[in-house]
């Protein structure tokens, strides 16, 4: 999986350093916005694609679109990333919070992730980025997060009661669901909470 930039000759060069046995799939991640340098940046990858294709490999490729939308675009990642194994991620390219949401998805899936890589602005060399643990969730706020997930939305009160639990308790586990992302408000005066597309990836990757 690679972030994709105006400058495809990183890309080019990781390709090469991979040492693909040509079956490989190659997901490149993209902004919704384009600019006429980001369209040459794409055409220019395919050709190269097709050029190895020519040469007896079998690379098969997609360019995964993603929106403005930081937790909206980890999800996307997360899911695209869910369905692969033996992954490796290079993050040399892009825009900035295209990277960040990437290295992010990485570390919640660190299991199917070989490495992760980025080539130095500086020098041209290349580094390895440790991955980190993945999001800790206490089992009172995922049976919260669950319970949520399964009534579709619903306030404190609805919650507290579902629960069996003080309305204070549940107020500091929506809180810390909340700061993780996991959780969104969709309405106030009651405040409305609903699962957010990072927390529903999270739940779908616990029963994986």
């Amino acid at each position: 999986m690679f972030t994709l930039g105006f400058d495809v000759t990183t890309i080019i060069a990781r390709l090469s350093e991979l040492n693909l046995n040509g079956r490989e799939h190659l997901i490149f991640i993209v902004p919704e916005i384009s600019s006429p340098r980001a369209v040459v940046s794409r055409k220019s990858i395919e050709s190269h694609i097709a050029v190895l294709n020519s040469r007896g490999f079998n690379l098969s490729s997609e360019f995964l679109v993603i929106n403005n939308d930081a937790k909206g675009a980890i999800a996307q990642i997360l899911e695209t990333l869910n369905k692969h194994d033996k992954i490796f991620v290079e993050l040399s390219g892009g825009l900035r919070y295209l990277v960040l949401a990437t290295y992010i998805a990485s570390n919640l899936l660190k299991d199917k992730v070989e490495t992760v890589s980025a080539r130095l602005e500086t020098d041209g060399s290349r580094i390895s980025i440790p991955l980190l643990g993945s999001i800790a969730v206490s089992r009172p706020d995922l049976r919260l997060l669950q319970e949520l997930e399964s009534l579709g939305r619903g306030s404190q009160l609805q919650i507290a009661k579902i629960m069996a639990k003080r309305i204070s308790s549940v107020s500091r586990s929506l809180a810390r669901l909340q700061r993780m992302g996991l959780i969104e408000v969709s309405a106030s005066h009651p405040r409305i909470y609903v699962v957010s597309s990072l927390g529903r990836v999270f739940l779908k990757r616990l029963l994986v």
